[in-house]
């Protein structure tokens, strides 16, 4: 009788107060100082703050993470359709193979299948933010509102790549 070993990767999300969340989650796809896609299985129903968004439990999550993209996004999907793209504005992001590190930068931007964005936290924002800080938001909220169709297009693909691997 064979046995499989099941590997796991951590996620850690450093927030600007210095306080860290770790997630335990599969790798999918890991290509160490470039890009990853973590697979990750959501235990609990939570609701998502400022949006009429409710993630149950057994939603499947597969975060893509890159290390020259100022965010990263989780593609949520239930049943195997998507229930939504959620886009952290990040910084500092770090691809090895036991873990994925960021800073996030507070903002968040949900992207809808239709394509509708909304921007989130904007007034949760330090007044003392530091200006590098500043610029990768401005970065990655135009990179990620200018054309969310396209984006999307390309986290489908991704997403159906790092399962196909599975």
């Amino acid at each position: 009788m064979g046995s499989q070993t099941r590997t796991f990767i951590t996620e850690r999300k450093t927030r600007l107060d210095g306080s860290v969340t770790e997630f335990t989650c599969e790798p999918l796809l890991v290509e160490p100082a470039r890009r990853a896609s973590l697979l990750y299985v959501a235990d609990r129903e939570w609701a998502m703050a400022g949006t009429d968004l409710r993630v149950a439990p057994g939603t499947v999550t597969v975060g893509h993470f890159w290390v020259d993209r100022p965010y990263n996004v989780y593609h949520w999907l239930v049943d195997g359709r998507t229930l939504a793209y959620y886009c952290n504005v990040a910084a500092d992001t770090r691809i090895a193979t036991d873990l994925v590190a960021y800073t996030d930068l507070v903002i968040d931007v949900l992207l809808r299948p239709s394509g509708a964005a909304e921007v989130l936290d904007e007034d949760e924002l330090p007044d003392d933010l530091a200006p590098a800080h500043r610029l990768a938001i401005a970065r990655a909220l135009e990179a990620l509102i200018t054309n969310p169709r396209l984006l999307i297009r390309e986290i489908e693909d991704a997403t159906a790549e790092a399962l196909r691997l599975r």
